[in-house]
């Protein structure tokens, strides 16, 4: 029984580390969870930089980015790029200290879509500081529209 019991103790314990590696690593990942449409993009120390989701029936994709709430203050309007298309759509700034993040709301359907080519990154400028998403998160963004859309 002891040794039944330490061999689980050794199997949890090395389990443990290669699974916080996994967390740390830089990226796109992508939920559905509760009808919502979910991408979250992690940077190189786990953190959550900017996410993409869309919630039927109303099908506004929303963009959450944590990296310009500094940048953002008296801000109104945010310009979203894919590729060589940009809109500028109103935004927000929500909540406090380390939370703060700049909140976009982008139109169901908007035609910036239909210009995503398979190497194009979604970039958002605020107050003309602009952050621009890992590879793959064009790809993101159509794979959460389309999920929330159904088409």
């Amino acid at each position: 029984m002891r040794k039944l019991f330490a061999a689980c103790v050794c199997a949890v314990a090395l389990a443990v580390p290669s699974a916080s590696v996994a967390q740390q690593q830089e990226g796109w990942t992508y939920a559905y969870a509760e009808g919502v449409a979910t991408a979250t993009q992690r940077d190189d120390r786990g953190r959550v930089t900017a996410t993409m989701a869309c919630r039927p029936p109303t099908g506004d994709i929303v963009i959450t980015d944590y990296t310009l709430a500094r940048a953002a203050r008296r801000a109104t309007t945010a310009g979203v790029r894919i590729g060589n298309l940009t809109v500028n759509v109103p935004m927000e700034l929500s909540g406090r200290g380390r939370n703060r993040a700049v909140t976009i709301n982008l139109p169901q359907r908007p035609p910036i879509l239909a210009a995503v080519q398979p190497t194009d990154r979604v970039s958002v400028t605020v107050n003309n500081e602009t952050h621009t998403y890992l590879a793959g998160s064009a790809d993101r963004m159509k794979e959460v529209a389309y999920a929330c859309w159904g088409s």
